[in-house]
């Protein structure tokens, strides 16, 4: 089983080759988000290097978000054009399940959270590789507060993504305030390599899916989440209501 994986839903491009579950080769680029120009010749790059076609690849996959709007339709667009052009399937995973994946660590709370605007984090809870909460953007402190409730004092947390440095940020500003806002769980900030998501991490959770026996699916019917709504549907919609 061999797995072409990307992720552009960043402000990186990352692609990945693995075999039997073994990563064969990874590419990071900082592109500036000039994904459109820059993830097919990575892919190309990284295919030549390894002596490999995409008639080559078993399974494609990729992260849907959530994300950089652009950045998801720019994957998922790469991913399905080249599945379909192969005729094999695809598989697609969430944004956050990948940030999870990276700093993985038996039953500890991994909390993947990614930068959503306005004083907001897309935010996950996993605990051995399972996610506990839907995924979907929320006040930093209703965040810190869901945590609170959820787990005990002195609980130890992994925070990983760059939304991390927000509830950082938002955990020093608040330290003195006589609002609950997590201050006795146990933070670990990942290090600052790990806030990236890597097209590995993707590769491994969809050898792991075909390890359990789950479906995959055919290009076509691959779906973005992006867990909110783009700017200029916003701005459209604030139009309407004035």
């Amino acid at each position: 089983m061999i797995i072409l994986a990307i992720d552009t839903s960043g402000k990186s491009i990352s692609v990945a080759l693995s075999e039997s579950g073994k990563i064969l080769d990874e590419v990071l680029e900082k592109t500036r988000l000039q994904h459109a120009s820059r993830l097919l010749p990575a892919i190309n790059g990284l295919l030549e290097k390894n002596n490999l076609t995409l008639g080559d690849i078993d399974l494609f996959a990729t992260t849907t978000g959530p994300g950089s709007f652009t950045g998801i339709r720019i994957a998922l667009s790469a991913i399905m054009g080249m599945a379909y052009g192969t005729g094999k399937k695809v598989y697609g995973t969430s944004s956050l399940a990948a940030l999870a994946a990276g700093v993985f660590v038996p039953d500890t709370v991994i909390v993947p959270v990614l930068d959503a605007r306005g004083g907001r984090v897309f935010s996950g809870i996993y605990l051995n590789g399972a996610s506990l909460i839907t995924e979907t953007p929320r006040e930093i402190s209703d965040f810190l507060q869901l945590l609170s409730d959820k787990y005990s004092q002195k609980e130890k947390i992994i925070v990983v993504g760059d939304g991390s440095s927000l509830i950082k940020d938002f955990l020093a500003l608040h330290k003195t305030d006589d609002v609950s806002v997590s201050s006795d769980l146990d933070f670990i900030f990942a290090c600052s390599d790990k806030n990236k998501i890597s097209a590995a991490e993707v590769a491994g959770l969809a050898y792991a899916a075909y390890e359990k026996g789950d479906k995959f699916l055919w290009p076509f019917e691959l779906k973005a989440t992006y867990g909110i709504e783009s700017a200029a549907k916003r701005n459209l919609a604030n139009k309407d209501e004035h």
